[in-house]
């Protein structure tokens, strides 16, 4: 019986000594005149799939990737064929809704009830990730406050420790940045807050966008956010013809943290206007995938209809695909409440072993972290350029760099900061090679 073509390359291609000879005709600067010879095409993509075969996640402890769950990605196989696209935001009414926009009805309300909000009161739509949604949420700031005041009185709050994806928002929007200090434990601090806004105050700002972090990437520290906006409505009551738009940039956290609070209530406050989530994170959903969640009566500050098109749009990108709604859809019904709580306490159980074995070897290491995040920062404050040998570095996955922070009032430090993420792959086993490699450095 023949064999088809992908499958004879593969055999050529394990047997053959140079195998980038096979597709050595394939030029890497030029759009090919004629296509190009099937069995170099199927050599070059079973070379490429044979590299990330090399991938070994399992080691993965520094970095903040994972794989997908076999469910979740089995239903891009069976549904990439039809190319489903998803214009326009679907959480408004069922009526609306048909094929994989339904899926992202349903996965929205999904997370609204996970988050205990309000079904009347809250809207979204599936992203590509927090990234696009830190984006869109400085967009909707900035589009709220320019109701109430000109774009010269308009500005950007964060942290040093805030995404990078917001300072690019900032820079999109052309709204002007600035950074409140952090306190002792790594989040925003209050009085820096508060002094920053007077400050700004004076100098003609009236209306504010603030990201406010639960769990930030570098450390795995939160923002005291019911601190920090109860500063602003002081603030507010203080400084009149004043204006704040907060939102919650959850990206790991918001799928860690209502499996460990029964309280978790990110909208409780009206202050906070949106709230992202990655799903492709710890939500274990192929790249890319997330969602944002906000007040439905901002929609109308953005929405547009679409001249050509029976749809109105409210996305940053306008059309997407359909599948990342089957795959979350997917995952939430795999897994259910029971299912994501058992790995967060999975992790929360690998988290504090790590931690403690951390300390007692070396008990000089800045641990910084939160109760609630599985993930934390290391400052190697005993070892030779505060790092880990280069060996180890690459076997777990480490990306140590010297990192600017800013702490009240006015303290500004350069740390060589190690970042651990504590992810469903992880398993207690790789801990314990970890901590037998650590042993010939201490």
């Amino acid at each position: 019986m023949p064999i088809g073509i992908k499958t004879f390359a593969r055999k050529v291609f394990s047997q053959f000594e140079k195998p980038s000879l096979l597709y050595k005709g394939i030029s890497k600067h030029i759009f090919p005149g004629i296509p190009t010879a099937p069995f170099r095409v199927k050599a070059r993509l079973y070379g490429l799939e044979s590299e990330l075969k090399q991938r070994n996640v399992t080691y993965n402890l520094g970095s903040l990737y994972t794989l997908p769950h076999f469910e979740a990605a089995s239903v891009y196989k069976q549904f990439i064929k039809y190319n489903p696209g998803n214009l326009g935001d679907w959480s408004d009414n069922v009526s609306q809704t048909y094929a994989t926009t339904e899926l992202e009805y349903e996965v929205i309300h999904s997370m609204i009830d996970l988050y205990r909000g309000s079904h009347v009161g809250l809207r979204g739509y599936i992203t590509s990730g927090a990234t696009e949604g830190n984006i869109f949420s400085v967009w909707l700031g900035k589009q709220y406050l320019e109701q109430h005041f000109g774009k010269k009185m308009i500005c950007l709050l964060k942290s040093s420790l805030t995404h990078y994806s917001v300072r690019k928002a900032g820079q999109l929007c052309s709204v002007p940045q600035f950074v409140v200090p952090l306190n002792t434990k790594w989040g925003m601090d209050g009085d820096g807050f508060k002094n920053l806004v007077q400050t700004l105050f004076r100098k003609g700002y009236r209306g504010f966008i603030i990201p406010l972090t639960l769990g930030y990437t570098s450390t795995g520290t939160s923002d005291d956010i019911e601190s920090i906006v109860r500063e602003a409505d002081k603030l507010k009551k203080k400084l009149k013809n004043t204006e704040f738009f907060f939102w919650i940039d959850a990206a790991m956290s918001g799928l860690v943290s209502p499996f460990i609070r029964k309280d978790f209530r990110p909208f409780q406050s009206s202050y906070i206007k949106t709230f992202v989530v990655d799903f492709h994170k710890f939500g274990q959903v192929p790249y890319p995938a997330g969602t944002i969640i906000y007040r439905r009566e901002l929609k109308r500050i953005i929405e547009r209809k679409i001249d050509y098109l029976r749809e109105t749009d409210a996305t940053l990108l306008g059309s997407r695909s359909g599948i990342p709604a089957i795959s979350i859809w997917t995952m939430i019904h795999t897994l259910g409440k029971t299912g994501y709580t058992d790995i967060v306490n999975e992790q929360k159980r690998n988290k504090k072993f790590f931690i403690e074995k951390i300390q007692a070897m070396l008990p000089e290491t800045e641990v910084i972290t939160h109760a609630d995040s599985l993930s934390c920062g290391l400052v190697f404050k005993g070892l030779t350029h505060f790092r880990l040998p280069k060996n180890i570095e690459e076997k777990y996955n480490f990306f140590p760099g010297k990192t600017n922070v800013l702490f009240y009032p006015n303290t500004a430090k350069k740390i060589v900061l190690y970042k651990c993420y504590f992810l469903p792959h992880l398993k207690r086993r790789v801990l314990n090679e970890f901590f037998a490699d650590l042993e010939d450095i201490v």
